[in-house]
């Protein structure tokens, strides 16, 4: 086995794992939540998508701060790495979205049939209250997009900068927009975001996710195979 095939194997089997562990969670949040409706013959709403996205999150940063030596170690480069992380971490969102999809689409046929009465919520239902498989689903993979982009490109900055930098520039960056948020007029700013269009949004928002995603690969083709300590 070459290192490129050893790094695509070492990624994938990571990967395999996340979403077995998450789907598992995930299915069994829906059978608790299914139980509680029959027995207690209750309609309510609530929300299925938090272990999912956690997956991807946790892929994510596992990915980068556990598998990145290693596969080193076995002999890839960072170039190698980062092309094959990329490449199964798409995987993972679709994955991950797919499975959480058709769990709703199941849910969404027993609620149609009149067998359940519990109703879990879904970002898509911001677009159209009427279920849309494929709006939906979409929209679910643009968040995920957003989730993997902003995790590790959150990682890699840690990485790079050390732990207090980080920390320094994150809260220096926080107290920039809570600033924005009180001391300015964001009125319009908010009209413009009730009025635009919601697909138009959230596919603008996995389009960031992207390229957040992109932007950690010239930090780390030479980043060092060790965190920085917490004093740089």
């Amino acid at each position: 086995m070459n290192s490129v095939k050893g790094t695509n194997r070492l990624i994938l089997d990571d990967m395999r794992w996340y979403l077995m562990i998450f789907s598992f969670i995930t299915l069994m949040l829906t059978v608790v939540y299914l139980a509680i409706g029959f027995i207690f013959d209750i309609a309510y709403t609530t929300q299925l998508c938090g272990p999912m996205y956690g997956g991807i999150c946790a892929f994510a940063i596992a990915g980068i701060v556990t598998l990145f030596p290693v596969a080193i170690g076995i002999g890839s480069t960072r170039i190698q790495f980062m092309k094959s992380f990329y490449i199964i971490s798409v995987w993972m969102v679709i994955g991950t979205i797919t499975i959480l999809n058709i769990i709703y689409f199941i849910t969404h046929l027993l609620l149609e049939y009149g067998t359940l009465r519990v109703t879990f919520y879904q970002p898509g239902m911001l677009y159209s209250s009427e279920y849309h498989f494929f709006s939906y689903l979409w929209i679910d993979l643009m968040i995920g997009f957003l989730v993997l982009g902003l995790s590790i490109f959150s990682t890699v900055c840690w990485i790079r900068l050390g732990m207090r930098n980080f920390f320094s520039l994150f809260f220096g960056f926080s107290l920039i927009v809570t600033l924005v948020f009180t001391l300015t007029d964001l009125s319009e700013f908010m009209l413009w975001i009730a009025g635009v269009n919601r697909m138009t949004l959230f596919t603008a928002l996995g389009v960031i996710g992207g390229a957040l995603l992109l932007s950690t690969y010239p930090m780390m083709k030479n980043a060092p195979l060790t965190m920085k300590g917490r004093k740089d």
